[in-house]
């Protein structure tokens, strides 16, 4: 009976304020203000920028304190066996660890022998001049970019050892823990396994690539992280996935400029005279017909005439009176008999075969210095190499001068020695420098296993060169100063794993209140024309996105959109209790921002009466 005398009561009570309403202007919701892209709450927000020439990435004080993690690769026999130089396979595989070529085959230098196998750990010991060396750097580096993600996404008052796990990019493999440092190394073999380094005893590119793939579709996130690689890639693109806060990884190259044996083509070995050198060009001259396509030196023979000496030039031509294509330069020295003097050409000069060339020799200083000699009568296959008649020569005959043209066989070329996985730490736009977490050395003043403690980094610092050291290598940067025993470091690729940008709201939906009466919190009366509240009520909202709610903010605004109050949630279900009001209209607007930055809101009208 007292319950429906209450019914009775409100709703004759409403009667006389349902004539309000329809004077009331339509609310003019304002819900969300911004100013340079962010949410303006009640209380505002403010955004830190700073200028600075280093940008570092980001550290997390929960589980990545220092930023980006330096994890190392010399531990637990994460190693592999390869040749040491003597081109023959001299070790064979025991446990479970892998032959990849036998015992007495032919290899080349630095090839994979034996490889670790799935328990990640080598267990043949070395036989002949066969070298084991470190072969997780790989890994190693993907462990450090998913170890700094997973510390990104994860809860920020969490402590390594919590047992708490928000993020599935990184999770307990086996230690009760997914962010305590006993578990990196658990991490790094089962990156190890999926990339198939146990079974190559090295990390290529595309296993890096399909691992990382296939890592974030078995943890759900291959529509939140995506992975693409760089080839070749120059500094600017580096730069600029750092100063985004992406993570990269870079292949470094380490080569070698390896020169061959220099090979006579043509030559004049016959002598009989010397003739004093000129300082005019095509004063003495010589032909030569090539049957290659470079040379790399010409010698000719030359002895001192006087004590004094000067440098003396060499020229070659395509044509007589021509421009040079390339031209020597040195100074023979004292030579008291005819010696023969090696001239280099850098870069070479390239040649056709059979077709004619001339060089010219002069000195770069009048006097008496220098003859070149010279064979009479001519021995020489005529048109192949001689001196043409020369009509400022008092002999006027055709006299063929000691020469040899020489080329490199095979030609210099670099050739690549290894390769290693570094994980960029921070840039300098600068100083155009770059400091990595780098699998190949030890943290800073390790002990024990502080290399598997995030909080402790040594980001070596490099800097970086543009373009190649090599011309035959296409590259675009390399590191002059990075440490290791072969003569350059060039950058050849950069994996970069990043989030998938996300521009999708979340979608918001007041539940609570709807249009009926509400009396101590529970609908009384139902359908009506707006929601009309007595009393404190629970206003809740249902929210969904493709990503986490960072948190739903609850409004209550006046009609001229001053903020009454207001509260916020974290945490499904996402509800705040509206316990102060006063008679009249009001608005309740509902702001759901996502982990991306992504804002969506719903608002409603309501009439409270105390």
């Amino acid at each position: 009976m007292q319950d429906k005398y209450i019914k009775k009561t409100v709703v004759f009570s409403i009667v006389s304020i349902l004539i309000m309403v329809a004077s009331i202007p339509a609310f003019n919701s304002a819900i969300v203000k911004t100013t340079n892209g962010e949410i303006e709450i009640c209380n505002g927000l403010t955004e830190v920028s700073t200028d600075r020439s280093w940008y570092w990435k980001e550290p997390y004080p929960n589980y990545a304190p220092s930023g980006m993690p330096d994890f190392d690769q010399n531990q637990n026999r994460w190693k592999s066996i390869s040749d040491g130089g003597n081109g023959i396979a001299d070790t064979n595989a025991i446990g479970d660890d892998v032959q990849l070529i036998p015992v007495g085959s032919e290899v080349n230098p630095g090839d994979i022998i034996v490889a670790p196998g799935q328990n990640c750990r080598l267990d043949t010991n070395v036989s002949g001049d066969d070298v084991a060396k470190w072969a997780f750097c790989g890994p190693v580096a993907i462990a450090n970019c998913f170890w700094w993600f997973d510390s990104k996404y994860a809860n920020p008052d969490g402590t390594p050892g919590d047992g708490e796990d928000e993020f599935p990019l990184v999770e307990d493999y086996g230690n009760g823990d997914d962010h305590s440092s006993d578990n990196v190394p658990l991490l790094i073999e089962k990156l190890a396994r999926a990339m198939n380094t146990t079974g190559k005893g090295k990390t290529s590119i595309d296993d890096m690539q399909d691992a990382i793939d296939q890592w974030l579709a078995d943890t759900n996130l291959q529509n939140r992280i995506e992975e693409t690689t760089k080839n070749e890639p120059t500094f600017e693109f580096i730069e600029g996935e750092i100063n985004r806060s992406q993570d990269v990884i870079l292949l470094l190259g380490f080569y070698d400029w390896v020169i061959g044996d220099k090979v006579v083509d043509q030559s004049q070995p016959f002598r009989s005279w010397g003739k004093l050198l000129q300082t005019s060009t095509w004063w003495d001259y010589q032909s030569f017909r090539p049957t290659v396509e470079r040379l790399d030196a010409i010698k000719i023979l030359l002895q001192s005439t006087s004590s004094d000496t000067c440098e003396v030039e060499i020229n070659v031509y395509e044509s007589q009176g021509g421009d040079p294509i390339g031209t020597a330069t040195l100074n023979p020295g004292y030579l008291v008999a005819p010696t023969w003097i090696q001239f280099h050409f850098e870069p070479f000069v390239e040649l056709t075969p059979d077709d004619t060339y001339y060089f010219d020799v002069r000195q770069t200083e009048s006097g008496y210095h220098y003859e070149w000699y010279y064979m009479s009568p001519d021995p020489y296959n005529r048109g192949t190499g001689w001196m043409d008649e020369n009509p400022y020569d008092p002999y006027d005959i055709a006299f063929d001068w000691t020469f040899e043209t020489e080329y490199y066989y095979p030609p210099p070329s670099s050739v690549r020695r290894g390769v290693h996985y570094v994980t960029c730490a921070g840039v300098n736009s600068k100083n155009t420098s770059i400091a990595f977490s780098d699998p190949r050395y030890n943290v800073s003043n390790p002990g024990g296993d502080d290399h598997n403690d995030a909080q402790y980094v040594s980001h070596d610092i490099y800097a970086v060169s543009t373009g190649s050291p090599y011309p035959d290598l296409d590259y675009k940067c390399w590191l002059p100063d990075y440490p290791t025993e072969y003569s350059y470091t060039i950058v050849e690729q950069a994996v970069v794993i990043c989030p998938i940008p996300d521009t999708e709201p979340p979608v918001v939906e007041i539940t609570k209140p709807i249009s009926a009466i509400y009396f101590g919190n529970a609908v009384i009366y139902y359908p009506f024309l707006l929601p009309f509240i007595f009393g404190t009520i629970d206003i809740e909202v249902n929210v969904s996105d493709n990503r986490e709610i960072e948190y739903v903010e609850f409004k209550i605004t006046l009609l001229n959109g001053e903020c009454e109050s207001q509260g916020t949630d974290t945490t499904e279900p996402y509800k705040w209790k509206w316990e102060e009001g006063a008679f009249f209209f009001r608005n309740i607007e509902i702001v759901a921002v996502d982990s991306s930055g992504n804002y969506n809101y719903d608002s409603l009208t309501v009439l409270r009466f105390f």
